[in-house]
């Protein structure tokens, strides 16, 4: 453990604040750090997001507080209902809390009266002369929370309802394809990517090598490898995941699959990346990513843009789907005969229904997991469960 996060300079020591529960004390502030475990230890099961609230900062102070325990990430300022003028903090990474004199016992009382737990209270520690204030300074900028506010309840379905009805009109399935654009040159080298190809995602095409590359295997492995490595660090279990997914999707589609065949899947991830990267920003509002994306800003960004892509991508292979004649034949650049469907036809002996059916599964199949992502993470709000 480190030093105290509010004296910089002053080691934390143990504390037995319960009967086989040990926490980190300020003996210069008396300040107390608490990890997720001692939390429930002390105090219950009550919902932190009901008896905290966050506190926007700056973009500047909010490298001001380092965790104790993990050094590295910036800690997010919180009020404590009950104790508004004492400094309190919670890091992004462990979730631990940092809790100036005297919030612990507001923060016990309003966890108490969120769940009703059995509480076992610690001793008081002893009057402080310079208890810490954190009046903070100017708002340059707020932090957004995965795990509260109606507004992370109806993003998701008012984004997929809206671009519903802007695509049901002419101009808005012209504009909902020029802002699907970058997801279609997106799946494509990403899909590159994964079989150790160089690739360059360009506005209306994407430009790749056809011969496999060490170097760019070795890139993509490094990367991945780096992303698994720092979630790991944050607890950010959702990113592992996924990194950890991509990664083993690189070395199946690099080691194991002929190269013809992941050329193929090269061009038929234009459209997949229209109906996947969608789905997967929209499932993905629902979580953080690593700190250093200010994924919980961003999120809102890419809210519309993913769901006019994802929505205009499954109705699109629901018509192609009942009638074929409505392939996306062609290409937005060069001849008519590169276009990925006629490539995949004419080189691969892919059929029109073929294709059609790949398609709407995908995109029905992503529909599910947006059902399912949001379904958890109204439950997790509901019970103030921290997300993964």
């Amino acid at each position: 453990m480190g030093s105290c996060p509010a004296c910089t300079s002053i080691p934390l020591s143990g504390y037995e604040a319960s009967p086989g529960v040990q926490v980190e004390l300020c003996a210069h502030c008396r300040g107390l750090f608490l990890d997720r475990h001692e939390i429930r230890e002390l105090v219950g099961g009550g919902s932190l997001a009901k008896a905290t609230e966050v506190v926007p900062v700056s973009l500047g102070a909010e490298i001001g507080m380092r965790c104790p325990k993990c050094v590295d990430p910036a800690m997010q300022p919180l009020r404590v209902k009950g104790a508004e003028d004492v400094a309190s903090w919670q890091c992004r990474s462990c979730g631990g809390l940092w809790l100036g004199e005297g919030a612990f016992f507001a923060l016990a009382s309003s966890l108490r009266a969120s769940r009703k737990p059995r509480v076992r209270m610690i001793g008081a520690p002893a009057p402080s002369a310079n208890p810490i204030v954190d009046d903070g300074p100017d708002l340059a900028h707020s932090r957004s929370r995965f795990d509260q506010g109606v507004e992370n309840l109806i993003g998701v379905p008012l984004a997929l309802t809206l671009s519903w009805i802007f695509c049901s009109t002419d101009l808005g399935r012209l504009l909902a394809s020029l802002v699907g654009m970058p997801f279609h040159e997106l799946g494509h080298a990403a899909a590159s990517w994964l079989s150790s190809r160089i690739a360059i995602p360009l506005p209306f095409f994407t430009f790749w090598y056809d011969e496999q590359s060490v170097w760019m295997g070795l890139l993509v492995a490094g990367v991945l490898s780096w992303l698994m490595f720092h979630t790991y660090r944050e607890k950010n279990y959702f990113m592992l995941g996924v990194a950890s997914t991509v990664l083993l999707a690189w070395a199946a589609t690099t080691f194991l699959i002929s190269p013809n065949t992941t050329l193929m899947w090269q061009i038929l991830a234009g459209a997949l990346g229209e109906i996947v990267f969608g789905a997967f920003l929209l499932v993905a509002f629902h979580f953080p990513l690593p700190d250093r994306f200010r994924w919980d800003f961003w999120r809102w960004a890419t809210l519309i843009p993913a769901a006019l892509c994802f929505v205009h991508a499954i109705l699109l292979w629901r018509v192609v789907w009942s009638d074929v004649t409505q392939m996306p034949w062609g290409s937005a650049i060069g001849a008519e005969s590169d276009g990925d469907m006629n490539r995949l036809v004419q080189d691969f002996a892919w059929s029109a229904n073929d294709l059609a059916d790949l398609y709407l599964t995908a995109a029905y199949a992503c529909l599910g997991g947006i059902v399912v992502t949001y379904a958890y993470a109204a439950y997790r709000m509901k019970k103030g469960v921290r997300p993964l």
